[in-house]
Formats: structure tokens, sequence, C-alpha cells
């Protein structure tokens, strides 16, 4: 019973509060009524094929009542090709919170990666998101080019002979993949020897690499399958230049092709928290077969 008359009485509180501060009208007819729209989410991640492409991207409103029709706007991305357009402006029928926002690109290649931000110059949901960045690579396919050598000095010392080494090129363009490229030296003797219980994994399952517009060479960055002072949680990562600040010191200048078929690349080995080894000119020897 006390349950109950605690209930009633906060009912009533309430009760006589709404009828004190609102008008004659009602709070429900003195509410705004503008439209408000949204997109259902900040980011857009899809993988292109090759040719003519549409990325759909829905665009959400409140109000349903009557038809309704809004800009979108497209900022490109660094890089973006330049063959994709975004139809604008955008109707909602009348009965429906639903629009799409439709990108076409005319002709994908790879290795390009279109990439870019959507927004409305229309009124934003308070809770809602009104832009959205979208970063979509065009798929290409591997196809395995034979046997090579692979040599990260920095982690193998000087050793007079490379490891062998499956390597991959994309269909159509310069770009390669070294498949498991430590594993070898991690599970021969002498790999054992040099780091025994700093060996945590036999390394990546591939390292990436490919010619950038200033006609150098570019990779991903990696972990070396190495703990430092074999402590758990402290991997050593093998570091693209790019991935630091810029006015650390760091260039692209020694990531090149020292003569046609012979990739070196020169990797910040680097432990995140901890600190750094610093960019090991030329570290890493790739031949293509």
């Amino acid at each position: 019973m006390k349950i109950y008359k605690k209930i009633s009485v906060a009912a009533s509180i309430i009760a006589v509060a709404m009828m004190t501060s609102c008008s004659d009208k009602g709070y429900w007819e003195e509410a705004p009524h503008e439209q408000a729209y949204y997109f259902m989410s900040a980011t857009c991640n899809e993988t292109l094929n090759t040719g003519a492409n549409e990325i759909v991207i829905p665009i959400e409103r409140i109000y349903t009542e009557t038809t309704e029709s809004i800009n979108v706007e497209f900022t490109p991305g660094k890089d973006c090709p330049s063959d994709i357009t975004v139809e604008s402006p955008v109707t909602f029928e009348a009965g429906s919170n639903t629009a799409n926002v439709v990108i076409k690109i005319a002709h994908a290649v790879p290795p390009y990666t279109y990439s870019g931000t959507l927004s409305f110059d229309a009124h934003k949901s308070y809770s809602g998101v009104s832009a959205v960045t979208f970063n979509c690579p065009v798929a290409y396919n591997w196809n395995s080019i034979g046997k090579g050598g692979f040599l990260d000095a920095w982690v193998m010392g000087n050793l007079e002979d490379m490891f062998e080494v499956e390597i991959l090129k994309a269909d159509g363009f310069e770009r390669y993949r070294v498949i498991e490229p430590y594993k070898e030296y991690y599970t021969s003797t002498i790999g054992q020897e040099d780091w025994e219980d700093w060996i945590s994994t036999t390394g990546p399952a591939y390292i990436e690499f490919w010619e950038n517009a200033e006609g150098k060479l570019s990779f991903n960055s990696y972990n070396t399958g190495l703990l430092y002072q074999a402590t758990p949680g402290q991997p050593i990562g093998a570091y693209s230049w790019s991935a630091f600040a810029a006015d650390n010191g760091y260039t692209g200048d020694n990531d090149i092709w020292y003569r046609p078929g012979f990739a070196v690349l020169s990797p910040v080995y680097y432990i995140n928290g901890v600190g750094g080894f610093g960019q090991q000119k030329y570290a890493v020897q790739i031949i293509l077969p």
C-alpha cells in the first residue's frame, strides 16, 4: 500500500506540473514540426568490382507526411578518381521515411580506392548522423608468379643467402605479396638460436608492396612475429615511414627498386607504448621470381 501511495502522489505532482507549464493549446501542439534528416551510419566501407559500380547509402527522415527533396554534397577524398558522381537532390516520397543516395562510378580500376564524405544541407536530426565517410577499394585477384627471395637484415642479420618465398602479383598491375616471409627463418635452427623466446609467431601472412605515384615503393605495416624483451603484449612491428608524423625525419626515399625485380624497403621497427629502433635503411630485400 505504501508503494501505491507513492506512485499516486508522484503522478499527481506530474499532472499538476504539466497543467501549469503548458499553454492552453497543449504541449504537443506547440512542439516544432520542422523536418529532420540523418544517415544511418557514419561510415561506408565496400569493396568495388572492376568496371561500373553503384554505392547506395540510405538517408532517413523523421516525418513522412509530404514529398521532400534535399541536396547532398560530395567531397572527394585524397587521390579519389574523378569518374565518380553523386545523384542530387534525393527525394522522399510522401509516406516514406527513407531515400537512397546513389553514388555512381563509371569504371573502377584497381588498385585505386574511392573515398570521400557525403553531407546534406538540410536540418539535421538532433541525435542523428549528418555526414558519411566512405572508403571503397577496387577488388583485384592475386596470382602466384613463383618463388622469389626474401631477407630482413635487421631481423635475420646479414645472412649470405635469402630465404625462398612464394610471391603473388595482383592481376593487371604492379602490386606484390610476399607470402609468409619470416616463417622459414623462425622455424629454422638459426632463427630459434638468434631470438629464442622473443619469437611469438612465424610472422605476417604476407608483406604487400607496390609502386606509388612518386615512383617509390609503399608497403603495408606488419607484425614481425617478435616480442620485445620476450614480453607478451609488446610485439615489434615493421612500419612504413608514412605511419608516423611528418616531422620525425622518416621518409620513403629508401623504399625503392634497387634494380628491376629487386625491391628494397626501409621499415621503422617500433613497439607501441615503448619506442623503437628507428628506420633501418634497405633492411628488407625482396627479389622477384
